[in-house]
């Protein structure tokens, strides 16, 4: 059997990028991406890590993935959870590993804050570029735009995300009586991320398909 080395190793390196990214944007305090918010206010409700928690809720789309299609699921699929777990690992790590950043002043807060989605989108970049598995969040919206609702995949991309921040944020009104984890650096996030990665992607074309082995 010819294993994909290469695409692997690409594929994992895009993992710990992402959750350097994740760890990053946490520590600068401004805000997460919208995929990260609800792990983030969770994490701040219950003694339980972002990376935990970004597991837990990735776990659950996966879940859904195999309620929608049921028969219609391929097994390999189940290669997002090792992938999964991988990612959750590099969140926690990185972000015990980077806590001693100094955050005191505002202008430091929002350089981290940059860096993070830097390399948050180079992450994806890579992801897209192995072609190897995607996420569990995105493959329940690609599920769900090319199944269910049969619309262009980067709008339902863009409800899902507002959702998931609108879910963020009424749970830390109602429990942590204010809104924690949806600043300026979300928005940065949400605007950055996706150019940064189809600039990675496309900057290593080169490499795609057949190319990867």
């Amino acid at each position: 059997m010819n294993i994909p080395v290469k695409r692997i190793l690409i594929f994992l390196a895009g993992l710990y990028c992402m959750g350097l990214g994740v760890a990053l944007s946490v520590i600068a305090a401004l805000g997460t991406s919208p995929i990260s918010c609800l792990p983030y206010v969770v994490s701040e409700i219950l003694p339980v890590s972002v990376g935990t928690v970004t597991f837990i809720m990735n776990f659950a789309f996966l879940i859904s993935q195999i309620a929608i299609l049921r028969k219609d699921f391929k097994f390999w699929q189940l290669l997002q959870l090792p992938g999964l777990l991988v990612f959750s690992a590099c969140i926690d790590m990185n972000i015990m590993l980077f806590s001693w950043l100094p955050t005191e002043m505002y202008f430091l807060q929002l350089l981290w804050m940059i860096c993070g989605c830097l390399v948050l989108g180079i992450g994806v970049g890579l992801l897209l570029l192995a072609d190897y598995v995607m996420m569990p969040a995105d493959y329940l919206i690609r599920i769900l735009a090319l199944v269910v609702l049969k619309k262009d995949f980067g709008k339902v991309k863009v409800a899902f995300d507002v959702i998931l921040v609108c879910i963020a944020a009424v749970t830390s009104l109602i429990f942590l009586h204010e809104i924690v984890g949806i600043r300026e650096g979300s928005l940065i996030a949400a605007l950055t991320v996706g150019l940064i990665a189809r600039a990675v992607a496309a900057k290593l074309s080169f490499l795609r398909n057949d190319q990867i082995q």
